[in-house]
Formats: structure tokens, C-alpha cells, sequence
């Protein structure tokens, strides 16, 4: 599958940000703070320092061997085509989680204008990124930076306005630090770990990066740290201020209504509550059809969906579907901490694969692993895999000891179908093969 290569390091910088900062801090932060009350910066700040363990060997496998779809294409390469499609069944069904940035935009935009509807909203942010990626790539990496810059004014703004309002003491009490216990502040970190997770999805984009040997590492780590400094300096504006009943489960809206003069509150939900979601959204429609397409192409699914527009080098019908399956748990009507925790459940579990590639990385393809742009040993990356994959092993654990019976039965049923039809699609594929 070949797609233009028109994306520079700054274009993939700001679709990876745009992917982590959105629903981390905007939405998920009074989630944690349910969990582990006045402790949810330092959830942040350990969260982050997680997901750059586990996202260092994805950002050197994307150093190494950088394609279009590349999560799928590491984990089939490295581990055979059956694995790597599994590993892309769930990665799909987790695009579910577009609703959350969805329905957060529309939260920040009912506390601007109340009369609105939060599901009308929320579907019709959801059709305007459509829209723009069915245009091209470029123009939405374009889009992105763009929102990016309002999105650090209006964070920023926050900081300076709240960051002396602050009660400092509250950080000190250990009952107020952990009113849950421990257990609650590992849940805590567990959806911070969501939120500070999202940069790795730009290894999608190495089939049209300019530079991706050298820009894809570079983009991933760097998000990821700029935007754990973000979140624990708000998270301790969003804690410290109001009463912690006040902002547990409820947006920043609800700190922002209370620092900000009424002029800079309007700013500041414009330009950090909704481009925050806004660049999240656009960023998933940006790379969740990359590994499709090469799916497509290597026999898994049907190659008449994997369709290029030629004038904008757009998948439209891919695009399509990512639409209906980011609407339907809004039509449904769940709510965020539901979605949240079933999408990052199975991410949990996805997540584990790109690090068993990584781990068997230089044992399976030792000419590509010597020719890495960014250098590793084979230990080194071994070992960090093996830390990865016991920190998601713990953190799954955690997320799905929060989901309810309903939640595990829809889990358990896609993972039996996707094997089945793993079982039966390999059949099909062998039996054609045998026929040329």
C-alpha cells in the first residue's frame, strides 16, 4: 500500500499530542480525581513515566522498520500474520473510544452554551473531523497544529490564573492523598495510563512520514513528556483549589468557572476544552485506518473497503466506518467512565503484543533489528519489553476488577469471534492460494 509521504516531524508531532493531551487532561483528570482525590498529579506523573517504558520499544521497532499501518505491521512481521491480525481485531474495537473525545467536546461546549443538546454535539464533531480527513491527510495534520497552539494557550492560561490559588497542604495529608487506599490510586493511574498512552498510534503513520526512521521515535517520546508536564501542573490547579466534591467526575470546566474572569473562562473552554477533544478526535480519523488497509491488502479483510480516493489519497470507506463505530455508543447513550474503562481494558490486553514483537524483535529479523536508525541492544530491548508487559499485565488487572458483567460478556464474546474467524479467514486464504 503505497500512500504519499508528506507528513513532517512537526506534522507528526502534533496528531501524536493532539492524541495524548486531549482526553487526559480534559476529561479523564476528574475521573482520577474520583479515585485518588489531591493524589492524581502524582498518578499523572507516574502514569507517564509507564507509558514511556512501554512505548520505547514501539518507538525503536518504528526505527527500524517504519510502514503505513505500522503497530499491525510490526506484530505480523515479527510474530506471523495470525497474531497480527488478533492484535488488530482489538486495536478496532477500541476505536469505540473516539466517542469519549466525542462526548467530552460536547460536555465543554453544553458548559459554554447549556442549551445544547450533548448528543447532537457530540455526533456533529465527530462528522466535521470526518469530513476534513476524507479531504487529505496533510490538510488535517494542518487543522491540527493549528488547534494544538490554542490548546497549550489555554492550559497555560489556566496555570498562570490558578497555579497561587492553590492549597498546597492538601498534598501532604495521607488520607487526603489516598481517601480510597492504595487501590484507588492504582485506578487512578490506570486511566492515567490511558491518557498518557496515545503517542505510539503515530507509528501508523510511517508509510507517510518524510523522515520516519529518525522523526516516528522522536515524535512519541516527546509527546508523550510535554504532555505529562501539562497534565500534572493542571491536575494540581484542577485538585487544589475547589473543594474535592466539586471536581471528582466533573470536568476542568468547573475549576476554570471559578478561577478565570468571565472573558478568559470563555477563552479558555474554547481553546483548551474543546480543541483539546477536538485534536484527539482528529488524530484517530487521522491514523485508524492505516493498519486496515494493509489488512485489506494482505488477504484479512475485504480489499473493496480498503478503497484510496485518487484525488485526496483518503481510505473515504474506511473513514466511513470509523464514523458508525464512534457514533453508536453515543446514540447508545453510555457514559464516559463506562467507555473509558471496557476500551481501555481491551487496550490492556492489545498492548501486550507490539512488546512480545519487540522481545523476539532481533531474534526474528536480525537484519533489520542491526539497521535500527535509533540504537538498541538486544538485551536492553528485551528487558524493557518484559517491564512493559508485566506493567500492562497489572494495569488490565486493575481496569477490568471496574467492569461490570455486561462489559465482560461483550469482551469475551469479540475475542471468541475474532479467533474463529481467524481460524476460518486462514482456512479461505490457504485454500486460495492452493488454487493458483
Amino acid at each position: 500500500m503505497k500512500l504519499k509521504k508528506s507528513l513532517s516531524f512537526w506534522d507528526v508531532f502534533s496528531i501524536a499530542l493532539g492524541q495524548v493531551i486531549g482526553s487526559g487532561i480534559m476529561v479523564l483528570v476528574g475521573i482520577g480525581i474520583e479515585f485518588t482525590a489531591y493524589a492524581i498529579p502524582f498518578a499523572f506523573v507516574l502514569s507517564a513515566v509507564l507509558s514511556v517504558i512501554k512505548q520505547l520499544p514501539v518507538a525503536f521497532m518504528g526505527s527500524a522498520m517504519p510502514a503505513t499501518g505500522g503497530l499491525y505491521v510490526y506484530c505480523k512481521r515479527v510474530l506471523g500474520p495470525k497474531i497480527g491480525f488478533f492484535y488488530l481485531a482489538l486495536l478496532l474495537i477500541t476505536h469505540i473510544l473516539i466517542a469519549l473525545f466525542a462526548l467530552g467536546f460536547a460536555q465543554y461546549a453544553v458548559a459554554l452554551v447549556p442549551d445544547l443538546n450533548v448528543k447532537y454535539v457530540a455526533l456533529g464533531i465527530l462528522i466535521v473531523f470526518y469530513m476534513v480527513n476524507l479531504i487529505g491527510i496533510r490538510e488535517a495534520a494542518a487543522v491540527q497544529k493549528i488547534m494544538i497552539v490554542f490548546l497549550l494557550c489555554g492550559l497555560s492560561t489556566l496555570i498562570f490564573f490558578g497555579i497561587l490559588e492553590v492549597d498546597y497542604n492538601n498534598f501532604t495529608d495521607q488520607e487526603k492523598l489516598f481517601p480510597n487506599g492504595w487501590y484507588g490510586f492504582a485506578l487512578a493511574c490506570v486511566v492515567m495510563s490511558f491518557a498518557t498512552g496515545g503517542a505510539s498510534y503515530v507509528s501508523e503513520l510511517g508509510g507517510e512520514m518524510k523522515n520516519p526512521q529518525r522523526d516516528l521515535p522522536r515524535a512519541i517520546i516527546f509527546s508523550t513528556l510535554l504532555a505529562a508536564l501539562f497534565f500534572a501542573t493542571v491536575s494540581i490547579v484542577a485538585v487544589g483549589i475547589l473543594p474535592v466534591e466539586h471536581t471528582a467526575g466533573k470536568t476542568l470546566a468547573e475549576v476554570a468557572r471559578e478561577i478565570l474572569p468571565p472573558s478568559i473562562y470563555t477563552a479558555f473552554i474554547v481553546g483548551a476544552g474543546l480543541f483539546a477533544l477536538a485534536t484527539s478526535i482528529n488524530s484517530t480519523f487521522t491514523w485508524a485506518t492505516k493498519s486496515v488497509l494493509i489488512a485489506c491488502e494482505d488477504g484479512w479483510l475485504p480489499k473493496g473497503i480498503a478503497v484510496v480516493n485518487k484525488r485526496f489519497n483518503t481510505p473515504h470507506i474506511l473513514l466511513t466506518f470509523l464514523l458508525i463505530i464512534g457514533a453508536t455508543p453515543i446514540l447508545a447513550g453510555k457514559d464516559l467512565r463506562y467507555i473509558i474503562m471496557l476500551g481501555s481494558g481491551l487496550v490492556f490486553i492489545y498492548d501486550v503484543i507490539p512488546l512480545l514483537a519487540a522481545f523476539h524483535f532481533a531474534t526474528r529479523l536480525p537484519d533489520v533489528f542491526r539497521h535500527a536508525y535509533w540504537k538498541m541492544s538486544e538485551n536492553t530491548i528485551k528487558t524493557i519489553s518484559v517491564i512493559g508487559i508485566c506493567i500492562l499485565f497489572v494495569q488490565g488487572a486493575l481496569t477490568f476488577s471496574d467492569i461490570d458483567r455486561t462489559g465482560w460478556i461483550l469482551i469475551i464474546c469479540y475475542i471468541a469471534f475474532v479467533i474463529a474467524y481467524i481460524q476460518i479467514r486462514s482456512k479461505t486464504q490457504q485454500r486460495i492460494f492452493a488454487i493458483k
